[in-house]
């Protein structure tokens, strides 16, 4: 029986490989013992010191209050395939702060204003800190899904009585599970696509070649021009992972990992794109900008006064047109700003779209661009071709 599960086991855990496998509400604890999440706990501290002090009742003293955060810490849990998995204070208080800032900027317009200004600078400024510090951290990831499900979870209790169709809603619901699917694709291949099982420098130069010269990530000269590293008698080697990597790999100091044809470190997903999510990030991203751009859609046009646009397929599109006195109502104001954030996110994927489809046409990435590697590369279709074949 094991006595603990890794991060990895979150997504890629297998009940065929357990000799005792938890269920999904089972887990170990700080104690490293066999727990379940519905065990009763509030009183477990109160009979130890009773135990100790028989004749004393039970007092709530430092060490005992300390025992008791401390369990309630290691039962935050959800239940999950192969034992339930701890839910960290740091993502319970970044929801709060998400789901109370837009509830809040619901209430009036100053406050929808104020509120949304106030979210963007500071969105901005905590990416410009962890860019800078280059610090590894789930603020964002779980911002990013937690706004993705408040959204979904508000069309469904809310729009939906504001004369919905079951298409609509069925093409919005899919939109958003394939962009959810495709990111976490993305994520899951970045842990994936490491280069653990490359050649170590140090335990392995007594099989390179006499005749091979080791260089640098600065020294080398990354290009396509059809000649490989044993053509031209060289081999290209991390100097802070001391290992032999392909051409176009770059070591990332936040993951502190090298990755192949690496793109950028992406804070919204906390791993970086390359090689081998590279197509997952960018189906995810543009699935997740059509599902913003249709629950804006869908719900401006439920709650202000819509104007037919044009006629496609026999489907008609609608516009608001009038979105005065929204609110008045609460329900219909929340409608109104989850439109709005929905609408911003969408701004900041467009973006990001735009630059990944510039970068791709040209064949390079966005970091051999940041850092002014001039890297020989071909035409736009065979570089859209090796992008979409992951050559």
């Amino acid at each position: 029986m094991r006595s603990h599960y890794s991060e990895a086991d979150f997504y890629d855990y297998d009940p065929r490989t357990d000799i005792d496998p938890l269920c999904c509400c089972e887990f170990f604890d700080r104690n490293n013992e066999r727990s379940h999440l519905l065990v009763k706990w509030c009183c477990c501290f109160c009979q130890s010191a009773s135990a100790a002090e028989s004749n004393t009742s039970c007092k709530l003293n430092e060490k005992t209050v300390r025992s008791m955060l401390l369990t309630f810490q290691d039962r935050l849990r959800i239940p999950w395939r192969g034992g339930a998995k701890q839910i960290t204070l740091d993502v319970v208080i970044t929801l709060v702060i998400l789901i109370a800032t837009l509830l809040m900027a619901a209430i009036n317009y100053q406050f929808c204003l104020i509120v949304f200004s106030l979210m963007l600078l500071a969105l901005l400024y905590v990416k410009h800190y962890s860019a800078l510090s280059h610090t590894k951290t789930k603020f964002f990831l779980v911002w990013f899904f937690g706004s993705c499900v408040y959204l979904l979870v508000l069309f469904e209790l809310t729009v939906p009585l504001l004369e919905i169709l079951f298409v609509e809603n069925a093409v919005l619901v899919l939109l958003m599970t394939l962009g959810f699917y495709c990111l976490m694709k993305a994520k899951l291949r970045a842990t994936k696509g490491d280069l653990a099982g490359l050649l170590d420098v140090n335990g392995q130069l007594d099989k390179v070649p006499k005749d091979t010269q080791v260089i640098m990530f600065s020294d080398r000269d990354d290009s396509d021009d059809g000649s490989t590293d044993a053509d031209v008698g060289l081999r290209l080697t991390c100097q802070l992972c001391r290992k032999y990597v392909p051409p176009r790999t770059y070591h990332c100091k936040v993951c502190s990992a090298c990755v192949v044809r690496q793109d950028h470190h992406n804070v919204w997903l906390n791993c970086c794109i390359g090689k081998s999510n590279h197509r997952f990030y960018l189906a995810g991203c543009c699935f997740t900008l059509m599902a913003l751009v249709v629950f804006a859609n869908l719900s401006l046009t439920a709650v202000c006064r819509p104007t037919p646009i044009f006629t496609l397929y026999g489907i008609t599109v609608m516009m608001p047109e009038d979105c005065n006195d929204i609110f008045f109502q609460y329900d219909i104001a929340l409608c109104f700003t989850g439109s709005l954030y929905a609408l911003m996110m969408a701004a900041f994927i467009t973006i990001a779209l735009a630059k990944q489809f510039w970068f791709i046409t040209i064949g390079i990435s966005y970091d051999e661009w940041r850092r002014g590697d001039h890297v020989k590369r071909r035409n736009v279709f065979w570089n859209w071709k090796a992008f979409c074949l992951g050559q």
